[in-house]
C-alpha cells in the first residue's frame, strides 16, 4: 500500500504536458468522430444542452457552453444493457498519454439503480466495455457507480488480467475495497447526495497511461494504481445497466460526459512514470 501510494504521488508531480490529442467540449455534433457499440435499448445524445436541463456547468468548462455527451442504458425493454463510445483517433506510437473527462451521473430517488459509467483507454474500438456479467471490454477500463447502490461501486479491468475484484492492493484505500464505503471515496466525496460516490454532481476522472502503470484519479485523487499491459488503441466512454429493473420515471437515471482531453506528456515525465512502473512491477 506504502508503495503504491509513494507512485502515486509520483504521478502527481507528472503534470505537465505539451500535445493534445483529443480535445471535445461537446458543443457541436460530433457524433461523427465515435464509433458507439450497444446492446441495444439505449440512447446516445451528443451536443446535449445539459445547462438548459438543470444541470451546473461541468468544472473545465468554459462560461457559456452548455452542451455535453448524454447517455442513457434500460430505456424501456427490461433488460441488461450497456454502451460504448469510441473515439475514432488511434492512439498508437506515443509511450503514453493522458485522459481527462468531466463526469456528471444523474440519480433519482435513494439510489440501487444499478447503472455504471464505464471510461477507459487502450480499447479495441468494437468491444462494449462492461465489468459486470456479462463480463466484457478491451484494454483498461474501470466502471463506477453514481449511488453506491452496489458492493462493488468502483472497478477496474486489466488489459490482460481481466476483471480485479475487491481486496486487492490496486484499489487505493485502507481496506482495498471496491464498496464506496471505502475511505478514500468518502473522501473525495464526503457531502454528496450519495456520500461516498458521484452522484448529482460534477467529478472530473483522470486516467493516467503512461511508463508502466495506469493510474485512475477523481477530482485528484488516485483510486486506483495497476500495472499497464496496453498503450496503443482507443479511447471510450460508456454507460450500462446491471439488471433488467427499468427505473421510473422513464431515463431518470443517466450519464453527461463534457471536456474529453487526450494529451501526451514530456519525455522527463514519461520517463520519471516508467520508473515508478518498474518500482510497481518489482514490488510485485
Amino acid at each position: 500500500m506504502k508503495t503504491q501510494l509513494a507512485l502515486a504521488a509520483a504521478l502527481a508531480l507528472t503534470g505537465t504536458v505539451h500535445a493534445s490529442v483529443i480535445s471535445d467540449d461537446f458543443e457541436a455534433d460530433t457524433s461523427a468522430d465515435y464509433t458507439v457499440v450497444d446492446t441495444g435499448d439505449v440512447s446516445t445524445t451528443f451536443a446535449f444542452d445539459y445547462v438548459g436541463a438543470g444541470i451546473p456547468l461541468a468544472p473545465n468548462s468554459a462560461p457559456g457552453t452548455t452542451n455535453g455527451l448524454r447517455m442513457t442504458a434500460n430505456d424501456t425493454v427490461g433488460a441488461a444493457t450497456a454502451q460504448t463510445a469510441f473515439h475514432n483517433t488511434i492512439l498508437t506510437g506515443v509511450p503514453g498519454y493522458v485522459m481527462t473527462v468531466d463526469i456528471y451521473m444523474g440519480v433519482t430517488g435513494t439510489g440501487g439503480t444499478t447503472e455504471f459509467a464505464h471510461v477507459g483507454v487502450a480499447g479495441d474500438g468494437s468491444t462494449v466495455n462492461s465489468l459486470f456479467l456479462p463480463i466484457t471490454g478491451s484494454g483498461h477500463f474501470m466502471a463506477m457507480t453514481g449511488e453506491g447502490g452496489s458492493s462493488s461501486d468502483y472497478r477496474h479491468s486489466n488489459a490482460v488480467t481481466g476483471l480485479t475484484n475487491t481486496g486487492d492492493p490496486s484499489y487505493l484505500n485502507s481496506t482495498n475495497t471496491t464498496n464506496a464505503t471505502g475511505d478514500t471515496y468518502q473522501a473525495i466525496f464526503p457531502n454528496t447526495d450519495f456520500p461516498g460516490s458521484p452522484g448529482n454532481t460534477w467529478t472530473t476522472l483522470t486516467i493516467d497511461n503512461t511508463g508502466s502503470v495506469v493510474q485512475y484519479a477523481l477530482d485528484g485523487v488516485p483510486i486506483i494504481l495497476t500495472e499497464s499491459q496496453a498503450v496503443d488503441g482507443y479511447v471510450s466512454l460508456g454507460y450500462g445497466d446491471l439488471f433488467s429493473s427499468i427505473a421510473n420515471p422513464f431515463q431518470s437515471q443517466f450519464i453527461v460526459y463534457d471536456n474529453l482531453k487526450v494529451t501526451v506528456p514530456e519525455p522527463a515525465s514519461v520517463a520519471l512514470l516508467g520508473l515508478a512502473g518498474l518500482a510497481l512491477t518489482r514490488r510485485h
